[in-house]
């Protein structure tokens, strides 16, 4: 006790010594370790974050390097083929395409078909174009609601116009393409 009793005085008789100037440094010295304290691990995750961002492009370099083992050495078209439904499911498309437009109050009046071998005679591109009659919204929905359950759909024309100023409904006209496998 005694040990510190003399280490208090010696401390009183510094900081009296010391005066306002280096009293305010000796602040400004505490609060700089405490912001060090606490900016240090945020940087340290940051850099940690960048180390990892750094072994990912190696990585990708290197896939690069080697097209052996990259995707562009294998074959696009197969690919984008093997994700095409087969030609047979066609009728069932078209069905679908009917029933989903009744469904969603898209009323069609006609549609024209048109038939093209694409991708080399493996594929076959099925051309609809069609007016609507229907309002925004449930245009809308009945064209994602393909577009997410058929990936060899795109909509490739998409014109609207209002039949009446103010009105709800809109003559669409609608251009789409579905894509499917044809047989070997």
């Amino acid at each position: 006790m005694k040990l510190t009793g003399l280490a208090m005085q010696r401390f009183a008789f510094v900081a009296l010594e010391l005066g306002p100037v280096a009293w305010a440094g000796a602040v400004a010295l505490a609060a700089a370790l405490v912001l060090v304290a606490i900016v240090v691990p945020v940087y340290a995750h940051r850099g940690d974050a960048l180390t990892s961002d750094i072994a990912d492009a190696r990585a990708q370099l290197e896939r690069l390097q080697h097209p052996s083992t990259t995707l562009a050495s294998r074959d696009p078209v197969a690919g984008l083929l093997a994700t095409l439904p087969p030609d047979t499911d066609v009728p069932d498309f078209m069905a679908a395409l009917q029933r989903r437009a009744e469904e969603g109050a898209v009323q069609i009046d006609r549609t024209e078909y048109r038939v093209q071998l694409v991708l080399g005679h493996a594929a076959r591109r099925y051309r609809l174009s069609f007016p609507a009659h229907v309002d925004y919204p449930h245009l809308r929905t009945w064209l994602e609601g393909l577009i997410r359950d058929y990936p060899g759909l795109s909509v490739d024309e998409l014109s609207l116009r209002r039949e009446v100023d103010g009105g709800e409904e809109l003559e669409a006209h609608v251009g789409i393409s579905f894509l499917a496998r044809t047989p070997k």
